[in-house]
């Protein structure tokens, strides 16, 4: 009866005064309660939190970590570069930071567009934490959503923010997500890491957007390629003529073509000095213009200077501590210099950086072979081979693992990957040719030759030509055609006192005149 009557009162709009009584003590109670737990959580939070304290300390640090493919969320495939920009603008800003190991960009770029758990990746980058992000741009602006997220032993997201911004702004950008991330890793900065993070310097819009798709294109290495980084390059300097590292993209691509041997090396050293001496007056402390100088000082200018290009490797490395093709590199001197322990070191370094990088991963191959390593060094890129079929730097070291274990079938496979790989199809017709007529090392002799009568009309590296007659056992003309590769200051001329392929030739007269011009340590 008493809630019949209730619900007509309230039926005519009217709450009687027994309902707002009752309501009135049900909401004391309610806050009684709350109160009540509300205080009891508390009691237990700071309770977890001291228990924690003591038995199990301060939490550890995160001192290993991978930036994994940043999304493009544009929807649209042209503005990638974006995407891949943000990536190693992020990687570039943590890798500066010396008490954390970041994986390089090659290695988390093989992640792009995998389905993979994050825990999964974690384990085998062999890292504890992973950042995620994407990014959209709209017109001048960019919107970057970043989170940190630690993998192991199981998913916990630690922190994440949008940063909205004009290009202008977006090296600030960059280095306030790099210092925000090292805050949640709780590692301990420098002095100079503090005032790197803290620093600011604003971008030419239109400049930074050519840089970067010039990078987009440099990456690839492919002819073709190259020459279209050259031109974002150079549209980058038209934009804003200081801009330090587009002068070291031309010095790049000079140095692609070299290597390729699509430029003769004195040719492509002199220009490249030109924008390496722009970019020192620029901005001298760039670690990507370090590497530049170290290499320039060994490998670029055939003057060999093996002490300025060390200094100038440790400089890179100083400046950026994660920097993986610097730690490789200067294996490479490390093992020119006769400090092999050293050297391994440095190369194993680089490996736990970039894990991936087909290039590295070759480079650990070359260095297991200049310790007669074979076997290791052919398994090693054979995994690589696996992932990366036209790996120039891999091919080229399967190849030379093969012919050192006298594997010669495989070898001419290898050969014929190598040839077809780089449009080089009178080369492999050449090797096939010279198979059927005589077995391996006619092949390989035939191909040389063939070589020799393309240099008459255009430019052929004699590096090439003296390796393939060195590996016929044509010494007299691999002679010949080092002498002339060091005339030309070949790039690669300094690796005949470390590559094993020489072995059979050290004690030639010839060979050691050769060896004297690089004023190596005694006893090398």
């Amino acid at each position: 009866d008493d809630l019949l009557d209730d619900l007509r009162s309230i039926s005519e709009g009217i709450v009687p005064e027994e309902i707002k009584a009752r309501l009135r003590k049900a909401k004391l109670l309610k806050r009684k309660r709350a109160i009540l737990y509300g205080g009891v959580a508390s009691f237990l939070v700071v309770l977890t939190v001291v228990v924690l304290s003591v038995f199990t300390g301060h939490a550890e640090a995160i001192d290993a970590i991978a930036v994994l493919p940043i999304e493009n969320l544009t929807g649209d495939a042209e503005y990638e570069y974006i995407a891949d920009a943000t990536t190693d603008e992020l990687i570039g800003q943590l890798s500066q930071i010396s008490a954390l190991r970041v994986i390089s960009r090659r290695s988390v770029m093989t992640y792009k567009g995998k389905e993979k758990s994050l825990a999964e990746i974690a384990q085998e980058l062999n890292v504890d934490a992973l950042v995620e992000g994407t990014v959209l741009q709209v017109g001048d602006s960019v919107r970057i959503r970043v989170q940190l997220i630690e993998a192991l032993p199981e998913e916990r997201n630690l922190w994440a923010q949008t940063y909205d911004r004009d290009m202008t702004d977006v090296q600030v950008m960059y280095r306030e997500m790099a210092r925000a991330i090292a805050d949640k890793t709780r590692i301990e900065l420098t002095a100079q890491e503090e005032a790197i993070l803290a620093s600011t310097h604003q971008v030419n819009p239109e400049a930074y957007e050519a840089y970067r798709k010039g990078k987009f294109h440099w990456y690839r290495l492919a002819e073709h390629d190259l020459e279209i980084a050259r031109q974002y390059f150079e549209l980058a300097l038209e934009k804003d003529p200081n801009y330090a590292l587009a002068y070291l993209g031309l010095d790049s691509v000079l140095g692609g073509y070299r290597i390729q041997g699509l430029m003769p090396a004195i040719e492509a050293s002199e220009k490249r000095k030109v924008y390496r001496q722009k970019a020192i007056e620029l901005n001298p402390n760039l670690p990507e213009l370090q590497f530049h100088i170290a290499g320039g000082n060994v490998w670029g200018t055939g003057n060999w200077d093996w002490e300025a290009g060390e200094k100038a490797y440790l400089r890179a490395i100083e400046l950026n501590p994660n920097y993986a093709m610097a730690h490789a590199y200067y294996a490479y001197l490390l093992f020119y210099l006769n400090r092999p322990e050293e050297a391994m070191a440095q190369i194993e370094r680089a490996l736990e950086i970039d894990p991936f990088h087909a290039n590295i991963r070759s480079v650990y191959a070359w260095c297991l072979m200049y310790e007669h390593r074979y076997d290791e060094a052919i398994e090693f890129l054979e995994e690589t081979i696996r992932t990366d079929p036209t790996g120039q730097m891999a091919l080229g070291g399967l190849k030379a693992a093969y012919h050192l274990t006298g594997q010669h079938e495989k070898a001419m496979e290898v050969w014929k990957t190598w040839f077809n790989s780089r449009g080089e199809f009178e080369d492999e017709e050449a090797l096939i040719r010279g198979y059927e007529e005589g077995g391996y090392y006619k092949a390989l002799s035939s191909v040389a030759d063939v070589k020799v009568e393309r240099r008459k009309t255009s430019f052929v590296s004699p590096w090439q030509i003296a390796t393939l007659y060195t590996r016929a056992g044509e010494k007299d003309k691999a002679l010949d055609w080092l002498e002339i590769t060091y005339e030309e200051r070949g790039p690669n001329f300094s690796y005949i006192c470390i590559d094993p392929i020489f072995d059979d030739m050290r004690d030639h007269p010839r060979f050691q005149e050769l060896l004297q011009h690089l004023n190596l340590p005694q006893g090398k």
